[in-house]
This record gives structure tokens, C-alpha cells and sequence, in this order.
């Protein structure tokens, strides 16, 4: 029975170290050892322990790979969404610099037409034309 339960142990150390490689695909043999009639009890515990840890590492490495996805996708949609606000922004620089030139024209021809219609410049108008009649006779 010595020889067996070496056999066991030495089995079980086998599928442990395929486990903390990440290897699963055999872990269906450590279940058989928790309940292998043969399998000497202290084997069969640590076999339960050892298949229970690895259920759990499986099904976080699930939810990480999961999580991984998830966070994938949504910096894909905030890199696509960074691009869509880079060309707004490219798209509003160029209406505001239009509107700014619009601006100054609105306000360059306001204040020419203020100047235009005061009186001041009127006298300057008739002033001008005299001295041009003046000077061309």
C-alpha cells in the first residue's frame, strides 16, 4: 500500500504542477482522486483541495479575461469617440475662425459707417471736392 499511496502522491504532484503552469486540461483526474476507493484519504483531501483552488483560479481567470474584454471595448469606443470630438473641434476651430473675420468685416464696416455719416465728415467730403474743383479749373 506504501508503493500505492507513493503513486498517488506522485501523481497528484504531477497534476498540481500542471495546474500552476495553467494546464486544466487534465484536472478531471485530480476529481477522480477524491473519490478513488484505492486513493489513500489524506490524498483524496488534498486532491479535493487542490481541484477546489483550481476551480476557483479557473473561474477568475474566466472573469479577468472577461473584464479584459470588457475594458478592451470601451477603450475602443473612448478611442473612437477621442477622434470624433478631434474632428468636431477641427471642424468648430474653422467656423469660429470664419466667424471671427465675419466679426471684424461687421464691425470694420459699422465703424467706417459711423465715421462716414457724421457731419464732421461730411464737411470733410464737401471740403475736398471744392479744393479738388479748385485745383483741377
Amino acid at each position: 500500500m506504501i508503493e500505492h499511496s507513493g503513486d498517488f502522491a506522485k501523481r497528484l504532484g504531477e497534476l498540481c504542477g500542471e495546474l500552476a503552469r495553467g494546464d486544466y486540461d487534465h484536472i478531471d483526474s485530480l476529481f477522480a482522486m477524491t473519490v478513488a476507493a484505492d486513493a489513500p484519504p489524506v490524498i483524496q483531501e488534498l486532491a479535493e483541495a487542490f481541484g477546489s483552488m483550481a476551480v476557483q483560479i479557473e473561474a477568475r481567470e474566466y472573469r479577468l479575461s472577461e473584464m479584459l474584454a470588457e475594458l478592451k471595448e470601451a477603450n475602443r469606443r473612448l478611442e473612437e469617440a477621442h477622434r470624433s470630438v478631434t474632428t468636431e473641434n477641427l471642424t468648430l476651430r474653422g467656423e469660429v475662425q470664419r466667424l471671427s473675420i465675419e466679426i471684424d468685416q461687421t464691425r470694420k464696416e459699422r465703424e467706417v459707417s459711423e465715421i462716414v455719416e457724421t457731419d464732421y465728415f461730411r464737411t470733410l467730403q464737401e471740403r475736398a471736392r471744392q479744393m479738388r474743383q479748385r485745383h483741377g479749373s
